[in-house]
């Protein structure tokens, strides 16, 4: 349904939005724009609707949609580049941040109880599969099967496997969500002992306790 629209404004080339709406028709246009703004919406939509849910003050909410807003409107700006030392610095930062994400992590668990330490523990495997995702878009995108590069993909003949690298970066991060949903789950509830359970230990106490003295 989507895709002849998108197909169709890649024929007319790398054109304005006034252009591509002459040569494709405003309707696939919309159900193209439709297509590609709905899981950032539905997200960003999704997260109004648990922030209002919470004791969140008004400030910082309006703060976030702020923020949610403004990243929408620039979602599909084009940037330029490709360009090495924007991507070396982008991984470098990335790789401090995620040791001190594992410093902090240790330094947390050291004082959660045994119930956390395991939802804690989720989190952790979950942080290794990002990793992994994350480091393995440099080899796909970059210098390994080029996919920056389409030209020396196509040269060197590596999209089988390009198309390797990408399905196991969708693997670890499917693992990685799902660690995370496990990291949230909840304690058990502690069950409450039956009415006549209550009774006869409250009875033993008070045997065990002795018979009361009169004066």
């Amino acid at each position: 349904m989507v895709l002849p629209g998108y197909l169709s404004s890649l024929e007319v080339g790398q054109s304005t939005l006034e252009t591509a709406a002459r040569a494709v028709s405003v309707w696939k246009i919309i159900r193209y724009l439709v297509w590609a703004y709905s899981f950032k919406l539905g997200i960003f939509f999704i997260g109004i609707g648990v922030l209002l849910k919470t004791s969140i003050p008004a400030t910082r909410f309006w703060l976030l949609v702020s923020g949610g807003i403004v990243y929408l409107l620039i979602a599909y700006v084009p940037l330029p580049g490709p360009y090495a030392a924007f991507f070396g610095i982008g991984g470098s930062l990335i790789t401090v941040l995620l040791v001190l994400i594992f410093v902090r992590w240790a330094d947390d668990r050291r004082r959660l109880k045994d119930f956390d330490r395991a939802n804690a523990d989720c989190r952790l495997v979950a942080y290794f599969f990002f990793a992994m995702a994350t480091y393995n878009l440099c080899p796909l995108m970059g210098v390994k099967t080029f996919g920056l590069y389409p030209e020396k993909m196509i040269r060197f003949g590596l999209q089988a496997e390009a198309a390797s690298f990408a399905s196991r970066i969708m693997i670890e991060l499917v693992l990685g969500w799902l660690f995370i949903f496990l990291s949230y789950r909840r304690r058990p509830r502690a069950s409450t002992p039956p009415l006549m359970l209550q009774i006869s230990q409250h009875a033993q106490v008070d045997i065990e306790s002795g018979p009361l003295s009169i004066e």
